[in-house]
């Protein structure tokens, strides 16, 4: 299915009956929003870390471009850019009514001081580098006029700066990460300005008065922090919050037949992947037959990955684990998004296949791993890997399960702890895809940054290079499609099981306008 009928057949609007929280009906005519959130941001500062829960802070943090619901560029603080100089600089021309929520105008200054102050933030495992690295020097031509000069033709700079939060140069050269987590920064670009917060508890937002862009249908926004699905289901039926997002798998047929919820859905940019450690000849949790370590990696045989992929029934883990939450993925990114290929299809469910691979590459009797995921990050991540355990086991490669709570699974997998692991990738940005999640890391270039088990393709490297080089977009997305063809097929470097929707829902009148990569957004909450 392409994603863009996915995303029409996926809108969706329902209700629920339920006796209204004391005192909501007056705080909801007040223009009062309140809202579960699943995961509380990591940080206040908007260039700290690059992951889903951080997306709230768009909301009090615009950006140089904007960001439609389904991830096309739009004007934000820029009202147009353009190559410029044979595609060696990009200009942005900066909107006359852009202001902060001091009053005080947007200008192209603040614009540089921002990107200048992104490769400064230490301590981020998810770090913003990678979308300002192809810029060699700002050029402040005016006011109003910004000028991103590169080394090279670089197609993806809109979308880049789709992702880096412009913050006021008026803030000083020494500000700090503690700074925004202190509450101590008291100027925002975005819709919304921060009055509140408390981590892992709550985020509370009031309109910006001097916001330039459409006003927002809610004077304040409050978010609660309601990790639990069925807790965060409760706070809604129950009146206790208006809207939530990430609804739990279990909950949306129930959801759906009922009418006082606005139940609202889209095909996520994201991928539910499986990763596995082929570099090392010897990895942690992999043992032969009789449960002795290995002293050599099987995972470095293509056969073998190959193997575990065949083995895999994607259309009914779709179906029965995600309830059709989902839909089967074999591109890295949904079907019809610019850089995949159409040579991909479906990996096939083949049993057989599957075990005359590992036969054929020495292991007759299969051998023994674990499968390492999360339990508390996506929408029934843990029942997922069983799920793909029990395939495993059944051609000879007896899988245990062991899941961790995000806040450690990702320091860990980032510290190679993993031999395979299960997890979800989501990109704003095209090109970042491939940049953190197919290329070789390399942490100087930025690049890998997502390649928790330090995969390597010297092939797909350099088709991903060039494509970052490529101003056509039909030769860019052409050498983006080989790439995933490398990665995907001939090596198996990384095995694609499906991309998941994101669900919100409502009480109605209130009703959530979904986003692509999972933001739950004050300023995309209406009424009516």
């Amino acid at each position: 299915m392409k994603r863009s009928e996915f995303l029409r057949l996926s809108m969706a609007g329902v209700t629920l009956v339920a006796l209204p929280r004391p005192g909501a009906a007056q705080a909801d005519a007040a223009g009062d929003l309140r809202a579960g959130l699943k995961l509380s941001p990591t940080s206040m500062d908007p260039h700290f870390r690059l992951s889903g829960e951080q997306n709230l802070l768009r909301a009090i943090h615009a950006r140089l471009v904007g960001m439609t619901p389904d991830g096309k560029p739009e004007p934000g603080i820029a009202q147009s850019w353009r190559p410029v100089n044979d595609g060696l600089a990009w200009e942005f021309t900066i909107r006359r009514d852009a202001t902060f929520s001091d009053g005080s105008p947007i200008t192209a200054e603040d614009v540089a001081y921002s990107i200048a102050r992104v490769p400064t933030i230490e301590g981020s495992a998810g770090a913003y580098h990678i979308f300002v690295r192809a810029i060699t020097r700002t050029e402040v031509k005016d006011a109003h006029t910004i000028l991103l000069h590169t080394a090279s033709p670089y197609p993806f700079m809109a979308e880049d700066m789709t992702e880096v939060a412009i913050i006021a140069k008026a803030l000083g050269p020494n500000l700090r990460t503690a700074d925004f987590n202190s509450q101590a920064v008291k100027i925002f670009s975005g819709p919304y300005t921060l009055t509140d917060f408390r981590f892992g508890e709550f985020v509370a937002m009031q309109r910006n008065l001097h916001w330039f862009g459409a006003r927002p249908s809610f004077e304040t926004a409050n978010f609660k922090v309601i990790a639990s699905d069925s807790s965060r289901m409760a706070a809604l039926l129950a009146g206790d919050v208006q809207a939530v997002d990430e609804v739990a798998v279990p909950d949306i047929a129930r959801l759906r037949r009922d009418a006082a919820l606005n139940v609202t859905q889209i095909a996520g940019m994201r991928v539910m992947y499986i990763s596995m450690d082929m570099d090392r000849d010897v990895s942690p949790q992999i043992r032969d037959a009789n449960g002795q370590p290995m002293t050599r990696n099987p995972l470095k045989d293509v056969r073998v990955r190959q193997a575990l992929s065949f083995a895999i029934n994607r259309a009914a883990i779709v179906d029965r684990v995600m309830e059709g939450a989902a839909t089967v993925a074999s591109n890295l990114l949904p079907d019809g998004t610019p850089g995949t290929s159409s040579a991909l299809g479906v990996t096939p469910f083949d049993v057989e296949r599957a075990r005359g691979l590992l036969t054929a590459a020495g292991y007759p009797n299969g051998f023994q791993l674990t499968l390492h995921a999360t339990n508390d990050r996506y929408p029934n991540d843990e029942k997922v890997a069983q799920a793909i355990a029990q395939y495993w086991t059944r051609i000879g490669v007896k899988t245990d399960v062991a899941t961790l709570p995000n806040a450690a699974f990702f320091p860990a997998a980032a510290r190679q702890t993993f031999s395979v692991f299960a997890a979800q990738y989501g990109a704003d940005n095209v090109s970042y895809a491939y940049r953190a999640l197919v290329h070789t890391y390399d942490r100087e270039r930025g690049l890998g940054t997502a390649n928790r088990t330090r995969h390597s393709s010297p092939r797909a490297d350099a088709l991903v290079a060039e494509a970052l080089r490529e101003m056509d977009e039909t030769k860019r997305n052409g050498l983006l499609a080989q790439a995933s063809e490398i990665a995907i097929g001939e090596e198996a470097i990384i095995h694609m099981i499906y991309h998941p929707a994101y669900v919100y829902a409502a009480r109605k009148p209130v009703s959530v306008t979904p986003y692509y990569n999972g933001a739950f957004l004050p300023q995309a909450v209406t009424r009516g």
